[in-house]
């Protein structure tokens, strides 16, 4: 299952990401318990509004911060700081108390995204490159494990306990897993770098920040790759809303519904697999292409089928389908970014996945309220038909640049 040296190396990481997904025992009933403390769906939304623009203030200065300080440090802060705000979650029942609580979690979670795949990559790149894909791959199968078990955790802690006490599970389990990350190695970095960095460290912040975000714009095939990435988040706004009304309204019984969330945690176990063996004979590039092809056409097929287990079937497919999409989207944005800026580049990433949810959600909201459910997963079928477009358009740049393609594409 793993390669020489790679469980050595890579095994805080690993663990890590399991026991941070099996504490997740709140993600199924976040929005029923929310609505049992008396808060109304407005307001639900108005805090998922509020993370995501606080994602996009601060995701790139945090970025930056990890770039120049340590990608460890800025994790591990980052986690702890999160699972103290978790706890506090325990005690809190007022809308405002909650909103202020979040969305302190909100900036503490800006000092992960980007700096963990940053802090891994660079390990990986210093100690062995073949270890990149597989470590990717690798991360989304132990969050799939993770998060078939949390359900079930879940369920049993619910029916014998109240469900806030899922908000001191999360909070234990997410410190709890950031104690196995201080094991983790850091790839060295150049002594004479770091201490002209602390000579001039404001004047160097914006610098750098400058010419990450300089790189970013020169870089035509990060640009396509980031507005593949929009797009993406985008259309799951609206899916996200939609799929389950469309599966009540078809006769499927909300119970069933969890049933189908376990499996799809449970096919994403395998996935891994199966796209470790296709890597073996097809490009990132030419899977990429594919699987959203296929994304697109199966919510466009949405609009047209109305048997309730058809139905069941193309939301299990199109779930799976996304954990086949997102670690390998990931590794081919990471193939183009230069070391010295990836930390602040993938933070750039987040924002645009932040600002594609802070669009796509009232969007969303409003083109539901103007077209059938049907309707609506048939024009965000069309519209996600982009994505394989600008696949092909990167591949097109690519030659015409005549670059190395070797495992990228």
């Amino acid at each position: 299952m793993f390669k020489q040296y790679e469980f050595k190396l890579l095994w805080p990481f690993y663990l890590q990401n399991f026991l941070l997904s099996l504490s997740k025992v709140i993600m199924p009933f976040y929005v029923l318990y929310f609505l049992g403390i008396g808060l109304s769906f407005f307001q639900i939304a108005m805090i998922g509004s509020i993370r995501s623009i606080i994602t996009i203030v601060f995701e790139i200065p945090t970025g930056t911060i990890a770039d120049l300080f340590g990608r460890k440090a800025s994790v591990v802060l980052g986690y702890l700081f999160s699972s103290l705000t978790l706890f506090l979650m325990f005690f809190a029942h007022s809308f405002y108390v909650i909103m202020i609580i979040l969305a302190l979690d909100a900036v503490f979670e800006t000092l992960v995204s980007g700096a963990d795949r940053a802090w891994a990559v660079d390990l990986l790149e210093e100690q062995d490159k073949e270890l990149l894909d597989r470590y990717f791959i690798r991360m989304r199968l132990f969050r799939n494990l993770g998060l078939v078990i949390s359900p079930i955790l879940a369920s049993l802690i619910v029916a014998k306990a109240n469900m806030s006490y899922l908000w001191l599970v999360f909070a234990l389990g997410t410190f709890t897993s950031t104690v196995f990350l201080f094991f983790g190695r850091e790839a060295k970095r150049d002594t004479n770098t770091i201490e002209t960095e602390k000579e001039e460290k404001s004047k160097y912040f914006l610098g750098h920040l400058k010419e990450s975000v300089l790189a970013l714009i020169r870089n035509k095939i990060l640009i396509v790759l980031f507005a593949v990435i929009f797009i993406f988040y985008f259309v799951d706004e609206i899916t996200g809303l939609a799929w389950t009304p469309h599966l009540e309204n078809v006769g499927v019984k909300l119970p069933t519904i969890g049933y189908l969330f376990s499996i799809i945690a449970a096919i994403g176990v395998f996935l891994p697999f199966l796209t470790e063996w296709l890597l073996k004979y097809k490009s990132k590039l030419y899977i990429l292409f594919f699987t959203t092809l296929v994304y697109a056409l199966l919510l466009i097929s949405v609009g047209f089928i109305s048997t309730t287990l058809l139905v069941m079937l193309v939301f299990v497919i199109f779930s799976s389908a996304e954990k086949i999409f997102l670690p390998l989207e990931d590794a081919l944005t990471n193939f183009f970014i230069e070391s010295k800026n990836r930390a602040t580049i993938l933070s750039i990433k987040s924002v645009v996945e932040s600002f594609a949810s802070i669009i796509g959600g009232p969007i969303a909201g409003y083109i539901l309220g103007i077209l059938s459910l049907r309707q609506a997963f048939t024009f965000s079928g069309i519209l996600l038909l982009i994505i394989p477009c600008l696949y092909l358009l990167i591949k097109e740049q690519g030659r015409a640049k005549a670059r190395p393609w070797v495992g990228a594409q």
